[in-house]
């Protein structure tokens, strides 16, 4: 028996064979005529598809090599406005100023923010500012801001010609931070490395700025006459308590792989800024 497509009853019908015997086809014949049969077979199968069918198959294409492409041709991505114009990796989200004209850019890449203030001022009269200025303490149980800010530790990196990079640190092992910043008790624990066991984790990373000065937490064009205002670039950890912030060793320059790229690539941020018309250096 075979199934038989029925063209006038749209259906399939069974109808027996003839019983004639056809000659026996050598299998040479077979195998050579196998692959125009089924090529020929696969585009009428095609071809039968409903419209719908068919454009759904090449949507499916369009959207790979969409993919593909974009996959290839993973780069920068840039920002622009009248001010400055800097060059941003992948990865990063971009949350510029709500109103134009504000001069203020937040970048992010979790769990670290970037902030780069290009065109603001400083509420005090203190020459660079303070700490409280630019920084905000996001945990619970400090009373005076700028009480804990100045007990933290400050270790400076090169950044640039003009430019460093400074790492503000929290040293919870320093009774006076643990007492300015309402840290009840030390964060290290004693853990074993390579069939030692040492003391760690009193040292946590709370942020960083950009400066031509540690202490120094504003830097303007010394020839401030176009009314660009200072300039206050910080990178801080999303962290909402002391336990919660990355790990690091006091006095050496090591940090988690991760912050230190995160570190490295704001520091190319900051150095690809373009000023137009507010350049301080």
């Amino acid at each position: 028996m075979t199934h038989v497509f029925d063209r006038k009853l749209g259906e399939f019908s069974q109808q027996k064979l003839l019983a004639t015997e056809l000659p026996a086809v050598p299998q040479e014949v077979q195998m050579a005529n196998f692959f125009p049969v089924t090529l020929v077979a696969l585009a009428f199968v095609l071809t039968a598809l409903p419209i719908s069918a068919q454009e759904n198959v090449h949507a499916q294409g369009a959207r790979m090599k969409s993919s593909k492409s974009r996959a290839e041709h993973k780069g920068p991505v840039f920002y622009e406005d009248d001010e400055i114009k800097v060059r941003i990796p992948r990865g990063w989200r971009i949350h510029p100023a709500p109103q134009k004209g504000q001069g203020s850019l937040l970048l992010e890449k979790n769990p670290y923010t970037l902030s780069l203030a290009y065109h603001t001022a400083q509420a005090s009269g203190v020459i660079g500012g303070r700490f409280n200025e630019v920084f905000d303490i996001g945990w619970k149980g400090v009373e005076d801001f700028a009480a804990c800010g100045d007990a933290f530790t400050q270790e400076p990196w090169p950044a640039s010609r003009h430019l460093m990079f400074v790492n503000v640190i929290v040293d919870t092992g320093d009774p006076r931070v643990r007492e300015n910043c309402g840290i009840p008790r030390p964060l290290g624990a004693w853990v074993e490395k390579d069939g030692q066991k040492e003391y760690v984790g009193d040292g946590r990373w709370f942020g960083g700025y950009f400066s031509w000065k540690r202490g120094m937490y504003f830097f303007a064009d010394a020839d401030d006459t176009h009314g660009c205002g200072s300039k206050a670039y910080t990178l801080t950890s999303q962290a909402t308590s002391p336990d919660r912030l990355p790990h690091a060793i006091i006095g050496l320059p090591d940090k988690p792989p991760e912050l230190r790229a995160t570190i490295e690539e704001a520091i190319d941020i900051v150095n690809s800024i373009h000023y137009k018309r507010c350049s301080p250096f």
